[in-house]
């Protein structure tokens, strides 16, 4: 059996969480105790539903819920304060979130081969892309398994969620070391990789929290649209920022070939910068590593 979940840690984590701008925003409003409860209630049901007789589904996913910012669970909780509905519900969606995330995460690691996630060596480092892939399917079906049990909406909501996950991570995919990637391309890609989920969370927090249609889709479009600038500011962070705030590589996305917003803006009033972008490309032929100078470039 998978070890039970540390719940003096996930105190602790969660203590932490409530110092950050968002909690404090969202506890203000709530109230602390009210938060803190639900994001450790959260926290203890995405633990359960990772524990089981197959050690490696919870090895592989354990060093990972112990950071994160839970801000998908955040988002649902804020959406269902905002209405009379029921607290198991908004758990269970936040549950739901949560491990769509992280299956999400794992798979993305997979495919960068990516050594650290959250300041912690990565599922796929520590076990290897066969467990590492197993495992974020696991999450995966544990989150459509949650949503379904919520209701027929709520299942449906889910799964189209992470098509639209998968669209986004296909998108971005298909325009790796191409520096006439345009805007657009951009915005689509970052709309189903990273957006998407956020919309989900928002709308899952508001059905769970009864509002009606109206709010609802408002919510979802909040969502949406935060998710959208949550994820530029992590594209800038990458070339900004360094590996250790991040907890994950700082200056990943030019060495796997993704080219961000900032580097298309670069890019337009920059062209030359083309051939430093060229030179940064591994030899597809010969198997030949980056120029490691072009990427620090």
């Amino acid at each position: 059996m998978t070890a039970a979940p540390d719940f003096a840690a996930v105190h602790r984590r969660t203590g932490a969480l409530l110092t950050a701008a968002p909690h404090r925003l969202v506890a203000d409003f709530a109230g602390e105790r009210r938060l803190a409860a639900d994001l450790e209630e959260c926290a203890a049901g995405v633990a359960s539903a990772v524990a089981g007789d197959v050690p490696i589904i919870g090895d592989a996913v354990t060093e990972i819920l112990a950071g994160g910012k839970r801000l998908r669970p955040l988002l649902v909780f804020a959406a269902a304060y905002a209405g009379p509905g029921e607290r198991e519900r908004s758990i269970r969606s936040g549950v739901t979130v949560e491990l769509l995330h992280l299956a999400s995460l794992v798979h993305d690691d997979v495919m960068d081969e990516a050594a650290q996630r959250h300041g912690v060596t990565s599922a796929n480092a520590r076990m290897g892309n066969v467990r590492a892939v197993l495992a974020g399917d696991y999450l995966l079906a544990r989150a459509l398994t949650i949503a379904c049990e919520l209701g027929a909406a709520e299942g449906a909501l889910a799964a189209g969620t992470f098509i639209r996950l998968c669209d986004g991570q296909a998108r971005e995919s298909a325009a790796l070391f191409d520096p006439a990637r345009s805007e657009g391309d951009y915005y689509a890609a970052i709309e189903g990789k990273t957006a998407a989920l956020f919309a989900t969370s928002c709308r899952l927090g508001a059905m769970a929290g009864g509002l009606g249609e109206e709010a609802t889709a408002a919510l979802a479009e909040y969502g949406l649209q935060l998710g959208m600038a949550f994820q530029i500011v992590d594209d800038l962070l990458d070339l900004t920022s360094t590996t250790g705030a991040m907890g994950k590589p700082a200056g990943h996305d030019i060495a796997e070939g993704v080219y961000t917003l900032p580097v298309l803006c670069a890019l337009r009033e920059r062209p030359e910068l083309a051939g430093v972008l060229a030179r940064a490309r591994p030899d597809a032929a010969t198997g030949a590593p980056a120029d490691p100078e072009a990427v620090r470039e």
